[in-house]
């Protein structure tokens, strides 16, 4: 196995492991580093989840959508006022339980991250 191969085994089980020990929330980002951080990975249907946003530049509105094996969600654009801003977003009472990638996109720049849905 060569060590570009090894490593992106590895990585995914390194993120699994701090999650446990540590409760983290893993962002992903895109576009120059823009993030997006979730109060919790798991959020039930039908209650709200807390987001903080980080580096969405050059932009007054936010979208936000969840994205899963039954479909897309739009969760809502909300205007913003500055890059760096946290939003409570309202998770759909009707949605199906599993994984669900939440992306928030503004301007030319997104981050996105995955979170379950029970």
């Amino acid at each position: 196995m060569g060590r570009a191969n090894l490593c992106g085994a590895i990585m995914p089980v390194l993120v699994m492991i701090g999650l446990v020990l540590f409760g983290s929330v893993v962002a992903w980002s895109h576009e120059g580093g823009t993030t997006i951080i979730p109060s919790s990975l798991t959020v039930k249907t039908g209650s709200d989840l807390e987001v903080k946003v980080n580096g969405l530049v050059g932009t007054q509105t936010a979208t936000f959508r969840l994205t899963g094996m039954t479909g897309k969600y739009e969760l809502g654009e909300f205007p913003i006022s500055s890059d760096d801003f946290t939003q409570t977003l309202k998770i759909p009472a009707d949605l199906t339980p599993g994984s669900y990638r939440l992306t928030v996109e503004g301007g030319d720049r997104s981050a996105k991250v995955v979170i379950t849905i029970d």
